[in-house]
């Protein structure tokens, strides 16, 4: 398992972007995604990340207010890693 954190940034269009971060890993090996809506990324942070629902809704505020939010304790395995960084 690969302990890390996810970084969650807010466009100005209601756009958002999310990269994984495992620990120690180099820029170049952090995987990204952006996703067209606040939904999108609700259903991709509770399915394949298993974030919690309050974890959520506290990001989705956040997001509102500050444009950024980080969760820190994300643990996925390689196989959990590459799915997740390959879904559409």
């Amino acid at each position: 398992m690969l302990n890390g954190s996810v970084q969650i940034t807010r466009g100005s269009n209601s756009t958002y972007t999310l990269t994984y971060a495992p620990l120690g890993a180099d820029p170049g090996e952090r995987p990204a995604r952006r996703f067209e809506g606040a939904r999108e990324l609700e259903q991709f942070l509770a399915g394949p990340l298993r974030v919690a629902r309050r974890e959520i809704l506290a990001a989705l505020v956040a997001l509102d207010r500050n444009g950024s939010y980080l969760i820190a304790e994300i643990w996925l395995s390689p196989d959990e890693l590459a799915r997740a960084a390959t879904l559409p």
